[in-house]
Formats: structure tokens, sequence, C-alpha cells
């Protein structure tokens, strides 16, 4: 049984998903418009260019799920949950920054650990409403697409194209999902 951490219930913050949003369409952005992600330049320079792109959003995304972790959490469970995926994310995301010459052999085993437990994390939370009531759809659906994008990079290509590829992919779609989410979530409270 999961107790309550003591705080009134409020809803979720509009700029939690929003803020998530917007850090997804960035790595969507800068990996779909640069020329580095293509084979023009060689697969060792996609590879290191997927390296730079997901720790820079892992970093990025560990700091935000830090500090929007008190807000959201709506249980102990739920707030341990937030901080344990921060810190997956903070050190996925320093493992990458730190082997830029890694390429392929380091990409590929940092997006299947970091997707893989970062996904498993959010699906469970949101299942177990740990979080606010609001995101819990967010968090089924966030987390099953990074449980996705682990599967796939870790059973059909060992191509740093792909993972690359996999990555903005999954990015677009979780930044039209959750910007979505965040209109819906704001339009509810002006109609409250």
């Amino acid at each position: 049984m999961t107790t309550t951490t003591g705080r009134t219930m409020r809803g979720t913050p509009v700029a939690a998903p929003a803020s998530r949003a917007a850090l997804a369409a960035a790595l969507a952005a800068v990996v779909a418009f640069s020329p580095q992600h293509t084979a023009q330049f060689g697969l060792e320079t996609t590879a290191r260019f997927g390296l730079l792109a997901l720790g820079v959003y892992l970093v990025l995304q560990g700091l935000l799920l830090g500090a929007w972790s008190r807000r959201l959490a709506r249980t102990r469970l739920g707030l341990v949950l937030l901080l344990a995926r921060a810190a997956v994310s903070l050190v996925g995301g320093v493992v990458a920054l730190s082997q830029p010459a890694g390429g392929i052999d380091v990409l590929r085993p940092v997006q299947i650990v970091v997707f893989l437990s970062l996904g498993a994390m959010e699906v469970a939370g949101a299942v177990a409403r740990t979080e606010w009531p609001d995101g819990a759809g967010d968090g089924v659906v966030v987390g099953g697409l990074q449980l996705v994008v682990g599967a796939m990079v870790l059973i059909l290509n060992e191509d740093a194209l792909f993972s690359v590829g996999v990555l903005s992919a999954w990015a677009a779609l979780v930044a039209v999902y959750l910007g979505i989410a965040a209109a819906n979530l704001r339009a509810r409270r002006r109609r409250a």
C-alpha cells in the first residue's frame, strides 16, 4: 500500500507535460534537421552525433524530472520512481556525453538500457497511480513508446542510422503527444 505525501490533491501542472514536450521537440528537430544523422558523413559520425544528441537530451530530461518530482508525485513510491527516472536519465546522459568516440558500441547499449529502464518505471508508476491522475495516461503512452524503442534497437538493427532515426521518430511522437496533453490539461483547467 502506498501512502500519500501529505500535500493537498492538486492537479498536474500544465508546465510539466509542456516542458517535456518542448524538450522532445527540440531533440526531434535537432536530429531531423542535422545532416550528421545521414550516411553522407559516415556511420561513425552518425553514431557520435547520436551520442551527443541523446546525452544532452537525457541530462536535460533528468534535470526536468528531478525539478518536477515533488510536484508530480502523489505517493512516496511515486517520488522514488520519479527520482529514479531522473537519476537514470542523468547517468545515461553523462555516459553518452563522456564517450563521444565510442560510436555505435556505446550508443546502442545506452539507448537500450536507458529506454527500457525509463519506460518500465514510467509505465509502472502510471499503472500504480503514483503520480497525479492527470498524467497517468501520458505515463502509459510515453513509457510504452520508450519500451518499444528500447526493444527495437535491441532486436532489429545494429546500425547507427537506425538507432538515431528511431530516436528522432520517438522524440517527435512524444513531443506531439505531450503537447496535446498539455493543451488538453490547460483547456480543462480553464473550464473548471
